[in-house]
């Protein structure tokens, strides 16, 4: 055998032996990485006298809409839920997994969606409202229609779709337009009997917090005439 086919075989065989252990390294961070999130998660819940559970199933069909029931291996892992300021709610992972390409260039793609659903104790016709962006990406409009409630500011970061135009625009009042402007970055909706904040990626307990003062900030600015419509 000649020379240079023993060191091209030593190189692939470094090369190979290195990718593997790269790849035991990784694995082995990511374990460690997500064990102390949920150690984390855990804790926070124990401080706050939330329940916390490792995986809950039975959410996934609970709500409809991107990025529910997309891919598939989908589960809902760390679930907090307690009361907030005398609401319940639910924070949790949602994760599920596509394949793009064939053969040998086929891939597996994990997606990870945070999400915070709120009860609201009434039902609604429905109400999304998503930075352009996010809307683009990833959240299936509730008619296909782009609602504009004649704020230019917030019509330019937002996208606002519903069933129910009146509904939207009614809820969408000045004050809640401001709280919304304040957080241009976040998508929320009304569904049926919940409001959902949903993000790609995972978050925080602080993060968590955050998101539930927005969503009391919002439902604190919902004008009298739209929840005694909604209780009928």
């Amino acid at each position: 055998m000649e020379l240079s086919e023993v060191l091209g075989i030593l190189l692939a065989t470094g090369i190979l032996a290195g990718t593997v252990a790269w790849g035991v390294v990784r694995t082995k961070r990511e374990r460690e990485r997500v064990a102390a999130r949920n150690a984390a998660l855990r804790a926070h819940a124990a401080h706050r006298e939330w329940d916390f559970t490792e995986r809950e199933d039975r959410l996934l069909g609970k709500y409809d809409g991107a990025p529910f029931g997309r891919g598939r291996a989908r589960k809902v892992v760390n679930v907090l839920s307690g009361r907030h300021d005398g609401r319940p709610f639910t924070a949790f992972d949602y994760e599920y997994v596509t394949t793009s390409g064939s053969g040998k260039g086929r891939k597996t793609h994990q997606h990870r969606y945070s999400v915070v659903a709120l009860e609201l104790g009434l039902h609604t016709p429905g109400l999304e409202v998503s930075p352009q962006d996010f809307l683009a990406r990833i959240v299936d409009a509730v008619t296909g229609r782009d609602l504009e409630i004649g704020h230019p500011v917030f019509d330019r970061t937002f996208s606002v779709t519903s069933p129910s135009p009146d509904f939207a625009r009614d809820l969408l009042c000045p004050a809640v337009v401001e709280v919304a402007l304040h957080h241009p970055q976040l998508a929320w909706r009304f569904q049926g009997d919940a409001m959902l904040v949903i993000r790609e990626g995972e978050h925080s307990p602080h993060e968590i917090e955050g998101k539930l003062h927005f969503m009391d900030a919002v439902l604190d600015r919902v004008p009298p005439h739209v929840r005694d419509r909604l209780l009928g």
